[in-house]
Order: structure tokens, then sequence, then C-alpha cells
């Protein structure tokens, strides 16, 4: 490492070196002020690694993540890197607009993330709501029953017209049954994801959905709701490269 002020963290670890000393000729002097300012510059390299530990999109980065969508009352907390890395979704106050589809009930999907392009595995995700983490703003007969029931799943894929959530829909979390009361959601509600299987996002990235669908068509009538979400959505993934 040659001898000067500039911090090379972390395609190499600092030997001690600096623009007066030379670890290798076994110097003792005391540290004289070039030794301070590449320790300062040692040290701020390294708390700026750390904290951009979540910054970048490229699909072979060691520090790579996904990108958030902007959804109103939707925020994330990226841990980890791209070997390891744990996405944690927040929703307040998210609302899906509900569409109905006739004799298959209705539907609310709503995107909330795209993983960085590449081969995605899903180490472990899980989402939660609490009491009251699903409101139907409208109710009644016109959109949800005020004690519909219906699926909620996390998947890859959108949820299209059909009743109850299937395969691509819920494969990061399983569908959970949502039992409204009075057009609020009661009890609180969670699942986790099922099979550990790469998901193929090599040409196009691979996205995260948030799909719900009624489990009979009573539970909805002819006219759009709105659903109002507040929950936790958290996945554990791996990007194991890129074709």
């Amino acid at each position: 490492m040659g001898l000067n002020g500039n911090a090379v963290f972390p395609t190499s670890v600092w030997d001690g070196d600096s623009g007066s000393r030379d670890s290798d000729d076994g110097n003792q002097s005391g540290p004289t002020w070039h030794d301070w300012v590449r320790a300062v510059d040692e040290i701020v390299a390294l708390q700026t690694r750390v904290n951009n530990n979540a910054e970048g999109v490229n699909d072979d980065a060691i520090d790579s993540v996904g990108t958030v969508e902007s959804v109103s009352g939707l925020s994330v907390v990226e841990k980890g890197d791209g070997a390891l890395h744990k996405t944690v979704l927040t929703l307040a106050d998210v609302e899906l607009i509900s569409n109905d589809n006739t004799t298959d009930g209705a539907q609310a999907t709503k995107k909330l993330y795209t993983f960085p392009e590449g081969h995605i595995v899903i180490l472990g995700a899980h989402q939660v709501y609490p009491i009251a983490g699903f409101v139907a703003t409208t109710g009644g007969t016109a959109g949800y029953s005020n004690t519909s029931q219906f699926g909620v799943g996390v998947g890859s894929t959108e949820v299209p017209a059909g009743v109850g959530l299937a395969t691509t829909e819920e494969n990061m979390c399983a569908e959970t049954q949502v039992d409204l009361v009075a057009a609020s959601s009661t009890p609180a509600e969670s699942s986790v994801n099922s099979a550990l299987v790469p998901l193929d996002g090599s040409a196009a990235a691979i996205a995260v959905w948030l799909n719900t669908s009624t489990l009979a068509d009573g539970d909805h009538g002819p006219l759009p709701d709105v659903l109002t979400i507040n929950g936790t959505i958290t996945i554990n993934w791996v990007n194991i490269g890129n074709d």
C-alpha cells in the first residue's frame, strides 16, 4: 500500500501506512499528522461503506437492493447485502382499489417493490396485520360487505379475476384469510412463505405484489371499494446471479 492519505477500504485493508510511515520498515516513532489524517480517512471510509450498505441496484453488486414503488403510505427499510438481504415494507394506510368481477368475486392488488434483476431466492417472508389492519371504506352492499371474507397474500404476480389466490399470487407469503366485522378486520392476521423456489428475474426483474381476493361472490357488491391497509411485510432474500 502506498504512502498516501487515501483510504482504499473495502478493496483492501489498511496496513498502517501513511504519508510519513511505511509499516514494512518497522517504524516505532510516535504518530505524525499524516498518521492521524490516514486513520480518520479509514474510519470515514468504513462508516460510509456501512451506511451505504443498502445502496445500489446492480444485480452483481454485493450491496444490491430492489426499488420500492411510489405508493402513498409505503416505506421500506433495507438490511444486509445482496448475498443475504432483508427488506421490510411497512404499510401505513396504504389504499387498494377493488374491482368486482361478477361471479369471480372482487380483487384488489398493488405492486410494492421490485427486486434487482437476477435469480431471486426467498429465504423467508412474513406478512402481519394488526386488528383493524384492513378497513373497507365503503362497505355495505355497494363494495365489500361489512362481514366480507377475503384472502391476502404476497406474490410475484398480480391477482387476476378469480375467487381466492393461487400459485405465484401467493408464492412469497401464503394466503391468509381476513374477516371483516363492521367493515374492519379482526383478529390480527399473519402468514409466512411456502416452498423456497428460485424466481427467475433474469429477463425481467421480479416484483412484489400485495394481492387480495374475496372468497365468495357475495363478499363484494358491483361497485369499486377502497381497502385501507396497515401492516408489515418482511422478505429475506438472496440474489444468486443473473444470466
